[in-house]
């Protein structure tokens, strides 16, 4: 709430003629708060729900497991009845031709997309899609929807004063409405990685168990100190997420044990998800494995992945050796 929306609401709720300095003065402690005002304050943030916190999994590399991640992560925090809004900010729109299939094209042509907010500055809530929204095939959206489309390729040649926080000032005012937000960043380093970086409060990042893949980890982790220092003090780095793990390969073991022993001091290595079929028979299906799967060994990462976020308790982690351990005893 701005000060002159503060003021507006204080005044009307306790019949009095405060002003914007006065606020003011109150909020740099150059004068106490009086006793009545504080009171009426202490309501009005009681009744407040908490802001949504937003979530980026980002990653440079391609083909790592972020969009499936994404959608998999935003389904299982539905599932244990949060709400959740997924942001689509990948041109590529994976996340969005998954989840809308032929639809895709009809909602393009009716200016809702993050095109829209990001290029053109409409309001976010003007181009969700909401949970429960009716799809072909008798589907429907598991969550809200701010959906992407190639023409969102166009942000990096966009210059223009504080671009890069457009899309913090946009979410600001829906944060209310949801207990999360799971950004989908592109697979570079661009300015819609950048945005989404600037508006999160955490950051995932998916790495496929391939050694090539680990190799570029130190390229994310220096944009995300630089988007710390300059852009977005708050945003930490909640883990490293292992993806497409074989614990039979001797090769997946050896970068899993890797990424604990290098990374493993600076953020957690989480539960890595496993190479599974489940995730090529729910694409097929047009649907998300965590839903269409829920107790595979997959989903269940997933699943327990939101849980601790949603209940603030430890993340699940790799344990190097027990991997190491159990595939010795298969």
């Amino acid at each position: 709430m701005s000060q002159f929306e503060l003021t507006i609401e204080l005044n009307a709720r306790i019949g009095r003629k405060y002003d914007k300095p006065k606020i003011s003065r109150w909020e740099n402690g150059r004068e106490p708060v009086p006793a009545d005002v504080e009171a009426e304050l202490n309501k009005m943030i009681a009744k407040q729900p908490p802001d949504a916190r937003a979530i980026v999994l980002a990653n440079q590399k391609g083909g790592v497991g972020k969009t499936t991640s994404a959608l998999n992560l935003a389904c299982a925090l539905t599932r244990l009845g949060k709400r959740v809004l997924l942001i689509d900010l990948d041109p590529q729109a994976t996340a969005t031709a998954g989840l809308l299939a032929d639809q895709a094209i009809e909602v393009y042509r009716q200016g809702k997309t993050m095109v829209q907010v990001i290029l053109r500055g409409t309001p976010l809530s003007e181009i969700i899609i909401p949970e429960g929204q009716k799809l072909s095939g008798g589907r429907s959206t598991p969550f809200d929807l701010a959906a992407s489309h190639i023409e969102l390729s166009e942000t990096d040649s966009k210059r223009e004063p504080g671009f890069d926080v457009v899309l913090r000032e946009a979410l600001q005012p829906n944060r209310q409405r949801y207990d999360w937000v799971i950004l989908d960043a592109p697979p570079n380093l661009g300015m819609l990685t950048w945005m989404a970086l600037a508006a999160a409060e955490e950051v995932i990042i998916p790495v496929r168990t391939e050694p090539y893949d680990t190799m570029g980890v130190g390229l994310i982790l220096g944009t995300i100190n630089k988007i710390q220092r300059r852009l977005n003090p708050a945003l930490r780095l909640t883990g490293i997420l292992p993806t497409q793990f074989d614990r039979r390969k001797s090769v997946d073991r050896e970068v899993l044990e890797h990424l604990v022993a290098s990374i493993g001091s600076r953020a957690p290595v989480l539960s890595p998800v496993p190479n599974s079929a489940v995730f090529g028979h729910a694409s097929r299906d047009g649907r998300i494995v965590v839903e269409a799967s829920p107790s595979s060994s997959a989903a269940m990462v997933y699943s327990n992945l939101a849980k601790a976020i949603a209940n603030g308790t430890p993340l699940p982690r790799t344990d190097a050796a027990l991997v190491a351990s159990e595939a010795a005893e298969e």
